[in-house]
C-alpha cells in the first residue's frame, strides 16, 4: 500500500479556507476557533500555523476565497441587459445557496466587526462591483427599451439586491411555511424589470 500523497502548501491553505467558511456557515462565527478548525480538517492547531501566521490571516484568506467565488457569478457583459440582471441573480442564488459561510459574510453586520479591515474592504469592493454591474445593465436596458423606465435604476437596484439576498438567505427558524421557490421569485424579478405592457411569458 502506497504512502498518502502529501498536500502542497497551496492545497492545504485552500482546504483551511474552505473549512473556515463551512464552520462559519454551519455553526456560526463563535464556533470559529483554531481548535474547531483544526478538528474540522483533521490536523493539529500547530499545523494550521505552518500555513498561516494567525487566525486573522485565515479569516482574510477566507474572504479572498469568498470574493473570488462571488466574482465568478457575474455573467458576460455582452448578454442582453435584462437577461444579464436575471442571469446574475440566478448565478448568485445557485452558487451561494450551498455556501452559507459566504452568505454570512455578505449579510451579517457581525462579519464587518469580526474580519480584518482588509477583508472588509474586499467585501465592500465586491458589493460595489455588483451594484455597478446591475445599474449599468438597467441603464442599457432602459436605453434599448428592454427594461422599464418608469422606476429609477437606483430603486430597481434595491429590489434586485433584496430579491437575491432573500432567496439565498435560507429559511427562518420556527414553524415551517410554504415559500415560493427560487424559480418563482426570479421569474417575478424578470417580470418586474420588463417594460409595462411587455411582460415576459
Amino acid at each position: 500500500m502506497g504512502q498518502p500523497v502529501r498536500k502542497t502548501g497551496g492545497e492545504r491553505r485552500s482546504e483551511i479556507t474552505v473549512a473556515a467558511l463551512r464552520i462559519i456557515g454551519e455553526q456560526g462565527v463563535t464556533a470559529f476557533t483554531t481548535a474547531t478548525l483544526a478538528a474540522e480538517i483533521g490536523v493539529t492547531t500547530g499545523a494550521l500555523f505552518r500555513h498561516f501566521e494567525s487566525l486573522n490571516e485565515i479569516l482574510l484568506e477566507t474572504v479572498r476565497h469568498a470574493v473570488s467565488v462571488i466574482d465568478e457569478t457575474f455573467p458576460d457583459r455582452s448578454t442582453p441587459p435584462r437577461e444579464r440582471v436575471t442571469a446574475l441573480a440566478k448565478n448568485r442564488v445557485s452558487t451561494l445557496r450551498s455556501e452559507p459561510g459566504i452568505v454570512w459574510l455578505l449579510q451579517s453586520d457581525q462579519a464587518y466587526l469580526t474580519i480584518p479591515e482588509e477583508g472588509v474592504k474586499l467585501l465592500r469592493g465586491a458589493a460595489a462591483r455588483t451594484r455597478k454591474f446591475i445599474i449599468e445593465a438597467i441603464r442599457e436596458g432602459v436605453a434599448d427599451r428592454s427594461i422599464r423606465d418608469d422606476i429609477k435604476p437606483e430603486t430597481l437596484l434595491v429590489f434586485i439586491i433584496g430579491t437575491i439576498h432573500s432567496v439565498i438567505g435560507g429559511k427562518s427558524p420556527g414553524k415551517p411555511q410554504k415559500e415560493p421557490s427560487a424559480h418563482e421569485v426570479l421569474g417575478a424579478l424578470s417580470k418586474l424589470l420588463a417594460p409595462v405592457g411587455k411582460q415576459p411569458s
